[in-house]
């Protein structure tokens, strides 16, 4: 998915921000389509919307074992002319190849409510630009504690059949392990709990990548201010917390695309057969860990033939 350009318009008495979709063309996923997954996504009008570019060193990284006999090189599913699942997934702050390492997975570009946070911003002069994203093994963990595919076992770890384009898979990890959070600059400022991330994938358009929905998302969690922080990145994390609590006390991870070839880069490096993809990620600020069914849920991603050209304005 192409890169979204924004134009910021920041009003003295603002006290919202609204990112207005202009261009572009509605498509929708039904996720009444997703049948095994425990949790859904949540609708929410408080969004941190980022964008992993690739281009960048940003984006995530999808790995498995090159070797096709070891139980970390992944399953091959039901649909044609698809091969082995990527048994990994991670931030590029920990990717096995060196050449696709990043300091984050995604960089800040649209706001949607959160006053707070934005407001904060706003005075403090602190760009969007400066705001990031990941999610990675914790420091002294090996790249394999990541998030992965466990036992790789159907109907456990991975739901497919032969009569549908749609998989859905768990990527799990134990919880001391990982951590995914919020920075300014370099600077861990938000904390995030544990939560799996929940993928799905819909093969509408057989043997190819491109024009296929790949989504994930993960569990509500409630967020944490992370220790030692100097006062500016203090205030910037109270801030998002205020807004966190304001709207109910978690958030939900949130992806939808449909990736396009520029948005996929392939290598192989330390035995590993790696994936590093462009992609969105929303932070969804969440006012309950209860989900809607899932016949009555409804994804909207909007995507226009020259992408999806957003404009962020002020609203009193």
């Amino acid at each position: 998915m192409p890169n979204s350009s924004l134009s910021l318009f920041l009003g003295v008495t603002a006290t919202a921000l609204v990112l207005t979709p202009t261009t572009a063309v509605a498509q929708t996923f039904d996720f009444g389509r997703v049948e095994n997954l425990p949790v859904l996504p949540i609708e929410s009008d408080s969004v941190l919307s980022f964008f992993g570019d690739i281009a960048n060193n940003e984006g995530y990284i999808a790995f498995r074992n090159a070797d096709p006999t070891a139980p970390d090189a992944g399953h091959i599913g039901f649909r044609p002319g698809t091969d082995n699942a990527r048994y990994y997934t991670v931030g590029p702050g920990r990717s096995p190849d060196p050449a696709t390492r990043g300091t984050r997975s995604a960089t800040l570009e649209g706001v949607t409510g959160l006053p707070n946070f934005f407001n904060y911003l706003k005075e403090n002069d602190i760009p969007l630009s400066s705001i990031g994203f990941d999610f990675i093994p914790k420091s002294d963990r090996d790249v394999t504690k990541t998030w992965n595919l466990g036992e790789d076992k159907l109907g456990q770890d991975w739901f497919g059949s032969p009569d549908s384009p749609i998989e859905e898979v768990i990527f799990q990890a134990n919880p001391d392990d990982v951590e995914y959070f919020i920075t300014v600059g370099t600077t861990k400022i938000i904390n995030f709990g544990y939560s799996p991330f929940y993928f799905v994938s819909a093969n509408d358009n057989p043997g190819t990548q491109v024009g296929n929905f790949n989504i994930f998302w993960g569990n509500p969690t409630p967020a944490f201010k992370a220790p030692g922080l100097d006062p500016l990145a203090s205030g910037l994390a109270d801030a998002f917390l205020q807004d966190v609590a304001a709207g109910g006390g978690f958030i939900q991870l949130f992806s939808i695309d449909q990736p396009e070839l520029s948005d996929f880069s392939f290598s192989v490096s330390q035995g590993f057969e790696i994936v590093t993809l462009s992609y969105p990620i929303d932070i969804r600020i969440v006012g309950s860990t209860s989900v809607p069914e899932s016949s009555s849920v409804l994804g909207l991603f909007m995507l226009g033939a020259l992408g999806t050209v957003a404009r962020m304005t002020s609203q009193k």
